[in-house]
């Protein structure tokens, strides 16, 4: 089963919310991303948080039409879009897209990112999708498709860096140690209509982005 966590972050392009909907089996609104969904005329499944995010004629619109809503104490130790995904991985969900999740609060987007980490410890895929990036972690294999004008890039976050391979792109590597902070895996291209990423020792963030 594959479900949507979507947060008050920055989106703009509705588009791609829209074919990310057409995909998934369950739509969870962290708090405030219930905005979003408002501009494409979509209800969630769920509504989630501590809603202070939710204007009061949102709040009042998703009350007349009756979608569930599990509100939760301002003073927390978790973020609204935390909640959410241990609601969707509880319910046993093995895919879990997350979007809005980024935007200007850079702390809010770094933590979002590191979700990743952990659905990846739970045996979960996960991915970001914003208006520019695709995010994914992965400690093992990826393939990913050549999309137009796109960078592909290799970010270690393991402490000890990463061994990683790359074929089908104007940089291949094989067997290449880049170490943690380094920019070496930054802006790679697909060249080939599949890009295949092999991670042979720990673990990297893996951007698909445009300008």
């Amino acid at each position: 089963m594959k479900g949507l966590i979507v947060s008050s972050g920055t989106i703009t392009n509705y588009n791609r919310l829209k074919e990310i909907i057409s995909e998934v089996d369950f739509i969870v609104c962290a708090d405030g991303g219930m905005e979003h969904l408002l501009k494409i005329n979509k209800l969630p499944d769920l509504i989630l948080g501590d809603l202070d995010s939710i204007s009061k004629s949102t709040l009042e619109y998703i009350l007349s039409k009756n979608v569930p809503i599990e509100k939760y104490s301002s003073i927390k130790d978790v973020t609204d879009t935390e909640l959410a995904m241990d609601y969707l991985v509880d319910k046993g969900y093995d895919e879990i897209v997350l979007m809005g999740v980024t935007g200007s609060r850079q702390d809010h987007t770094m933590a979002n990112i590191f979700l990743l980490n952990t659905l990846h410890d739970k045996g979960i895929k996960g991915k970001i999708v914003d208006d520019n990036n695709i995010i994914y972690l992965t400690d093992n294999y990826l393939e990913i498709e050549n999309l137009k004008d796109h960078y592909v890039s290799v970010i270690p976050i393991s402490n000890d860096g990463i061994i990683v391979s790359l074929k089908g792109f104007f940089y291949n590597l094989d067997n290449k140690f880049i170490s943690f902070g380094s920019t070496l895996g930054i802006s790679n291209k697909i060249i080939e209509d599949i890009g295949k990423v092999q991670i042979h020792k720990g673990r990297a963030l893996i951007f698909v982005s445009k300008d």
